[in-house]
């Protein structure tokens, strides 16, 4: 999707004899025809739309978005299945977290792989794969098979969030910023929009079947442009000599995750401040319905969905209309915006107060959103091109898991001591690791 023509690595290929014994270089056996070198290239008819690079950009945005929104749908229908089902508290963050601890081996062990087959090998699989977890979700009738599909969602999305991140920074190579505010802003708006879809779509006679019906039609519909397109940058003239990048199926294999050789700090500040927010963003999916529903007295799966998307949508709308900033004042800020929100939140319960559920809600996600943002754009300025692919999995293995262990301690502490007791003692935990986020990040910004 981006200029996918393998180039960068130099490495020395290997003859491989192939079924005909005709000595073709085990690099092309590997790589798909329209990957080959230019002056090999033989594309297949469906492989050849030329698409100009808006479009490009379009597509990758739309894969990252509809993923994030499907990740998400059964936030407002979590209250349906537990009555359906008998689901408890801590079966609905079990759910949650499958998802991640399937999504982050993935990310871990392929992270790598769009460096070297191309942006579109990875992306167009896990759309596809994406609306499979769709259907396996849908059609459940029991724990287990919920939990299924789940760990397909997740896998897709750790074949996909690397990928498509580096595209983007394939295709905006002038704009790194731009590039990072689509990444961010669609990561984010599918978190937010997955609520409010599933609760739109499953207010009818199937609330489980129709939301994943019409976002597995919807996936499936991206796979046809994805397919259709020439996974070459419109123009980009690879050199016939530049060798292509997969020698040998070794470089498939799974690498150590490594911290970055270049920018660790400011990985490393992007990294613990997402990983806090995730793990923020984790409670509120998966236990707004039943908290949001104890404080405003509904039982409607839209009001649950309302309260997730204004922390995750505040963020989303902040990623998008505010640049970042190299302020490290208004970062520390940002965080300790964060751990405000989460105390307004948790307020509201104890005095029964919706609008301190709102405002905190609205605090918190604005002022996330400007922190992870700045810090998530200086990170990947600071990134390996070459690498970028990799280094960007490697950040957001640790920003999903902040979505596991913490969402199911807190699900095991609401089954025995209550939802208000469980949610306060993660807000205490969560601000706390802001304010040491903040002293850090303003650390960071003295001179050495």
């Amino acid at each position: 999707m981006a200029d996918l023509s393998p180039a960068g690595s130099g490495l020395p290929s290997a003859p491989f004899p192939g079924r005909h014994g005709n000595g073709r270089l085990l690099s092309e056996a590997l790589l798909p025809l329209e990957l080959a070198p230019r002056t090999q290239l033989q594309l297949a008819a469906v492989s050849r739309w030329n698409a100009v690079r808006g479009i490009r950009v379009g597509l990758c945005a739309a894969a990252l978005l509809l993923l994030l929104i499907g990740a998400n749908l059964a936030t407002p229908i979590y209250p349906y299945l537990q009555s359906r089902l008998g689901l408890t508290a801590l079966d609905t963050t079990v759910l949650f977290t499958v998802y991640v601890f399937a999504l982050v081996p993935v990310l871990a062990a392929v992270g790598h792989w769009s460096d070297l087959l191309g942006r579109r090998a990875l992306i167009l699989p896990a759309v596809a794969l994406a609306a499979g977890g769709d259907a396996v979700f849908a059609t459940a009738g029991s724990f287990w098979q919920l939990a299924a599909g789940r760990a397909v969602q997740g896998i897709a999305v750790g074949m996909s969030t690397g990928a498509a991140g580096a595209a983007l920074g394939d295709l905006l190579p002038e704009r790194p910023t731009l590039a990072a505010k689509l990444t961010l802003a669609c990561s984010a708006g599918g978190v937010a929009l997955g609520p409010i879809v599933g609760a739109t779509l499953s207010g009818g006679p199937n609330p489980l079947l129709t939301p994943f019906l019409v976002h597995a039609v919807a996936l499936l519909a991206l796979c046809v442009p994805l397919a259709l397109v020439h996974p070459r940058m419109p123009g980009r003239r690879r050199p016939p000599a530049s060798p292509p990048r997969v020698t040998t199926p070794a470089h498939l294999r799974p690498r150590r995750l490594a911290l970055p050789a270049r920018g660790r700090r400011e990985f490393l500040l992007a990294a613990g401040a997402g990983f806090v927010s995730y793990a923020v963003f984790g409670v509120y999916l998966s236990l707004a319905p039943a908290f949001s529903a104890k404080l405003l007295h509904s039982g409607s799966h839209l009001t649950g969905a309302v309260v997730a998307a204004l922390l995750l949508g505040s963020s989303a709308a902040v990623q998008l209309l505010v640049p970042p900033t190299s302020d490290r004042l208004v970062i520390a800020l940002g965080m300790t915006g964060l751990a405000a929100g989460l105390g307004l939140v948790v307020a509201a319960q104890y005095t029964g107060t919706p609008a301190l559920l709102f405002i905190g809600s609205v605090l918190g996600g604005a002022c996330q959103g400007v922190a992870f943002r700045s810090l998530f754009t200086s990170a990947v300025a600071a990134m390996d091109p070459e690498r970028r692919g990799g280094e960007l999995s490697t950040l957001w293995v640790i920003v999903y898991l902040g979505s596991s262990l913490p969402i199911v301690a807190v699900g095991a502490l609401t089954q025995r001591y209550g939802l208000l007791p469980a949610v306060s003692g993660f807000a205490a935990v969560a601000a706390l690791a802001c304010v040491a986020l903040t002293a850090g990040v303003l650390r960071s910004g003295r001179p050495s």
